[in-house]
């Protein structure tokens, strides 16, 4: 029976997040595109905002631009706690708190349902979000 359960939630995830990308590309290739774009999971093209990478680049410089991959996931997980999500790529965490004028230590960036409703308004299509069991 957990066999099962655990079966259908990983199939109810996998539906969840079908708007991940299959491919993750660094902030200096979006920037050289003509129409910045990613294809995503379920097949479609999502167009990436300009005006976002160039706010991005602003709060990455130029090293840190071959790093930062494009959308930055946003993790919504339970075992945070409720309102709390995380940033587990620690090039983006530092870049994103940066942003948000937070504190950053490195490694994971624990943020809440304000900073994630700042970020989504400021950098719509360059963040997405995943849910993970906790």
């Amino acid at each position: 029976m957990e066999d099962y359960l655990e079966k259908a939630l990983r199939d109810e995830l996998r539906i969840i997040n079908r708007h991940l990308p299959y491919r993750r590309p660094s902030l200096r290739e979006l920037m050289s595109m003509d129409i910045p774009y990613i294809v995503l999971r379920d097949g479609t093209t999502h167009l990436i905002e300009r005006e976002e990478l160039e706010l991005l680049y602003r709060y990455a410089g130029d090293e840190a631009a071959d790093k930062l991959r494009i959308p930055v996931i946003i993790e919504i997980n339970p075992g945070y706690g409720e309102g709390a999500a995380v940033i587990r790529d620690h090039v983006a965490a530092a870049i994103i708190s940066k942003i948000l004028g937070i504190e950053y230590s490195g490694g994971e960036l624990i943020i809440y349902m304000p900073h994630i409703t700042m970020l989504r308004r400021l950098l719509r299509t360059t963040t997405t979000i995943i849910f993970m069991p906790g």
